[in-house]
């Protein structure tokens, strides 16, 4: 999954998005690395910010979507250990992103001024 999400220029992807039945998710923010089973947000502020947002799910497509400024996740590790993680700024913004997929909800169920860019065009 890691290898996947680095080749597709991402910060987060989620079991379900491969197809997966697990409710797992990885991310990574400033060269630090999660990966997190089971996750649940057990704080979040009252304090919110929008955003732009695109998805890999959804190649192209951005949109503005406001989401809390900062989280506590709960979850397990590798070794099904549990952990929590005080998230804020764009790692907050991650985490919950990535945590709507595991519920089968979209980013751009929630954003607004939502744009299409075109994709460049491979010749085989």
């Amino acid at each position: 999954m890691r290898r996947i999400m680095k080749a597709h220029d991402g910060v987060g992807l989620s079991a379900n998005q491969l197809g997966l039945s697990h409710r797992f998710f990885i991310a990574e923010n400033n060269r630090k690395f999660y990966a997190i089973w089971n996750p649940e947000i057990s704080k979040i502020s009252n304090k919110s910010a929008t955003e732009e947002e695109g998805c890999l799910s959804i190649p192209g497509v951005f949109g503005q979507v406001s989401r809390s400024i900062a989280v506590t996740l709960t979850g397990l590790d590798l070794r099904g250990k549990k952990v929590s993680h005080k998230a804020t700024g764009f790692l907050a913004r991650i985490f919950q992103h990535e945590l709507d997929h595991l519920d089968g909800i979209l980013f751009t169920d929630k954003a607004t001024n939502i744009r299409e860019e075109s994709l460049p065009v491979s010749i085989q």
